[in-house]
């Protein structure tokens, strides 16, 4: 029997070759999109989840009495106190807030690697392959460091033996190797060549010792079985003790990577619903092509169908073989697929900053692609299979089902939501190209063009005199100064600012950097009050504060006013225009900016003319080698930096754009199928209307006009539901455009010129055939 169906549907393909030929592009190209977008899926919710514990780990995050939440910095003594005094506390350790990109040098080689500055709990909370050493004593001397198996074969040539030989680091100071690991998973954020150990960081620095300063990042590993929600409401007054307003918040540390945004309880998951949503409707905008497609060449079957009905055949056996057809062609096209992933996998890699790879998929995933490919399969073939094995042999021989108005409005239906779809593609996909654009070219305080930011040693830092003064005289540098932080990055904040008239209740944060002399000029902000930065005495502190700081502190005029911050008085001298430090997602926060005298004070900024960039950069690079031989020239490109900020929705807009095009392709398939199948049903209608007289313009309207309705039908559904969800998705943004309107004006003319192509053309053919040959076929 199967043998039998097998044979009858090679049959059927070698006769309805073009619709074959359409299924299989539809469904291939559906498949294609679907598959693609489930293992970006299936990536990105696997990351940070491989570790032994996950389920006992969590992130600690802060938040004011009303709820606010103020993000994952904490005190960099809270990760002491929780382990001494809470007893749910199995394991915790406290991390840097920020990669730092450290000089390592062993003989002649010196290289910059990134790592972090880690406490002892670390190793023995999170899972790592470890090649050399023992996690449990990895940090526990000062002079410690672990490295990944990567960093040690750049330094010996080969990991192995690694341990106890020294590295010195910041030309200052020698360190041990005591535990090689293997680099994080691709299912893991953290990437880290070395880690060192946080005591002897938190020594060194004065400002960790203070309540609150919130630059640590703690993260805890849980008791089994404790209930967070009872531990939260315990350690509600914990803070209350060391002066601190806030309360404690645990957040699964397996979700820190979708829900970043703690204070939306959203983050990277929004794209992984929406590409979820996306793929979703793409396969069923395939499915429905199927369908329709499948069902309009089933008709040219019912003499045939009718046959077997008469000679015995049942109702189940030709469901049967209807299905096992879908199937067939379900699984022909995932061959295509897999084909077509495997070609675009480098470019969609790219795209996605991943590294999928078909070969190493495991076996669930295989697993859950044959599944999802026969349910396809089943889906797809099931209307048409039901549809007509329900008519009795009669009605099949008398064509009756061609005149069915039931199964004409179904296809028709079906097609609507097709175009519905592909109008929500289209429009949604300029809206965020416009909303990209605009965070691309808006002006967002200050020149973040032709702006340097070269990353300074200590030796560098306390020589940042010669280094400015030989920088001045370089052809095609502007300006010069100094900073605590690069201006897009993440700053921490803190409640530690004291101002005359500032309430006892008062309990807004601020966040600050330090900066040095033509910091106003560098970057390019502009001077709304009072003057630039002119001292550099860390016994006379000047301070500049933003708009937004003098607003909250409620000054008219706060030049010369006294002002606090992180322990620290001295004097307000200047006030700034509210420039953008971070995302336009979010709103401009208070910002206070210090004179110098901070230790880490690390980053350099040159204002460099256009023009004659590379020789710039060459002479930068050569004075940078003069002043500090033992370390690497390292610059960034603020400009750049400034774009990583929109990383996620660039992605998004790619991908859309590629996938939306798909759909429209998918759609325009299965419309090209109907019209095909419209047209031979009106063979004889045309031939007759044609020897009467009727112009190609007259037929080729007959033909296409009921198309065009359906067309209209879509693009009036699909702009209310695109402008529904892109007012949503806009309200992410603090700063955006205005609802561009005139978009779904443009997808409206996209969608029927591009479906009027498709309809006209067979329209057309149908149209201009000799009509005395259509009514001998007839």
């Amino acid at each position: 029997m199967i043998k039998n169906y097998i044979t009858l549907a090679w049959r059927n393909i070698k006769v309805n070759k073009v619709l074959f030929l359409l299924n299989i592009l539809g469904l291939t190209s559906g498949l294609f999109c679907f598959l693609l977008i489930y293992l970006w899926i299936s990536s990105e919710n696997s990351i940070n989840r491989y570790h032994e514990n996950i389920d006992q780990l969590h992130s600690i995050y802060l938040v004011s009495p009303d709820g606010t939440a103020l993000g994952y910095g904490t005190s960099s003594l809270l990760y002491k106190e929780l382990k001494s005094k809470i007893p749910e506390v199995e394991k915790i350790t406290a991390m840097t807030n920020d990669s730092r990109n450290s000089t390592f040098s062993n003989g002649h080689t010196v290289l910059k690697q990134n790592g972090k500055f880690v406490s002892e709990d670390y190793f023995e909370m999170f899972s790592f392959e470890i090649l050399e050493g023992n996690a449990s004593n990895a940090l526990t001397a000062p002079n410690h460091i672990a490295v990944s198996k990567e960093m040690a074969e750049l330094f010996f040539g080969n990991s192995k033996g690694a341990i106890g030989k020294t590295l010195t680091y910041e030309n200052s100071k020698e360190l041990e190797i005591a535990m090689v690991y293997e680099l994080s998973s691709e299912d893991s954020t953290e990437k880290s060549d070395y880690y060192l150990p946080f005591e002897p960081l938190f020594a060194e620095n004065e400002w960790m010792h203070e309540w609150k300063n919130l630059g640590t990042y703690t993260f805890v590993q849980l008791a089994e079985g404790t209930n967070v929600a009872q531990l939260e409401q315990k350690l509600k007054p914990f803070l209350k003790d060391y002066e601190l307003d806030l309360e404690i918040r645990f957040q699964s540390y397996a979700d820190s990577y979708l829900f970043a945004d703690i204070e939306k309880g959203e983050g990277k998951i929004i794209y992984v619903r929406m590409f979820g949503i996306i793929a979703f409707l793409i396969m069923l905008i395939a499915s429905i092509n199927f369908m329709n497609l499948a069902s309009a060449g089933y008709m040219k079957r019912a003499k045939e169908i009718g046959t077997r009905k008469v000679l015995g055949a049942s109702k189940s056996s030709l469901i049967l073989q209807f299905l096992g057809e879908a199937m067939l062609l379900s699984f022909i096209s995932l061959f295509f697929a897999l084909i077509f992933i495997a070609i675009a996998l480098p470019v969609f890699n790219d795209i996605t900053e991943k590294n999928i790879d078909l070969l190493n998929l495991p076996v669930s995933t295989w697993a859950m692609v044959f599944l999802f490919t026969l349910l396809t399969g089943f889906l797809s073939g099931s209307y048409p299979a039901f549809l007509l094995s329900s008519f009795s042999s009669t009605d099949l021989f008398k064509k009756i089902i061609e005149t069915s108005s039931s199964t004409k409005w179904i296809r028709k239906g079906l097609v609507v939501f097709q175009f519905t779809i592909s109008v929500v593609f289209i429009s949604s996909m300029l809206i965020i190209s416009k909303q990209i654009d605009f965070v691309q070219d808006r002006n967002i305080g200050f020149d973040r063009g032709n702006l340097l930011a070269i990353t300074l040693s200590k030796d560098l830092q306390n020589n940042f005199d010669a280094f400015k003064s030989g920088a001045l005289q370089i052809s095609g540098v502007e300006s010069v100064t100094k900073t605590s932080h690069i201006p897009l990055g993440d700053y921490g904040t803190s409640p530690e600012v004291i101002w005359n008239s500032k309430s006892s209740d008062d309990r807004s944060l601020f966040t600050g950097m330090v900066a040095s002399t033509d910091f106003v000029g560098t970057y390019g902000v502009e001077l709304l009050m009072g003057r630039e930065l002119i001292h550099n005495n860390p016994e006379n502190i000047e301070y500049l504060i933003n708009e937004t700081a003098m607003n909250i502190m409620k000054m008219e005029n706060p030049i010369g006013q006294p002002l606090s911050f992180w322990g620290n008085p001295g004097t307000i001298v200047g006030v700034v225009k509210d420039f953008h430090f971070g995302s336009l997602k979010e709103s401009i926060f208070p910002m206070i900016i210090r004179s110098e005298g901070y230790s880490e004070f690390n980053i350099a900024f040159v204002k460099y003319s256009k023009g004659n960039e590379k020789q710039t950069l060459a002479a930068l690079e050569a004075l940078h080698s003069n002043l500090n031989p033992a370390f690497p020239f390292e610059y960034r490109f603020i400009d750049q930096e400034y774009d990583k900020l929109y990383k996620s929705e660039s992605m998004f807009y790619k991908l859309s754009t590629y996938f939306s095009v798909l759909a429209i392709l998918i759609s325009c398939l299965g419309l090209f199928g109907l019209v095909l199948f419209t047209a031979e049903q009106k063979t004889k209608e045309i031939g007759i209307r044609k020897v009467l007289g009727a112009s190609v313009f007259t037929i080729t309207s007959l033909i296409t006009r009921d198309f065009l309705k359906l067309i209209l039908v879509g693009v009036a559904i699909g702009t209310p539901i695109s402008s529904y969800f892109m007012i949503k998705w806009l309200e992410e943004y603090e700063y955006r455009i205005h609802m561009p309107w005139w978009v779904y004006g443009l997808t409206a003319v996209l969608i029927i010129g591009i479906s009027l192509v498709t309809v006209g053309f067979e329209s057309l053919k149908a149209a201009t055939a000799k009509p005395l040959k259509s009514l001998r076929d007839e």
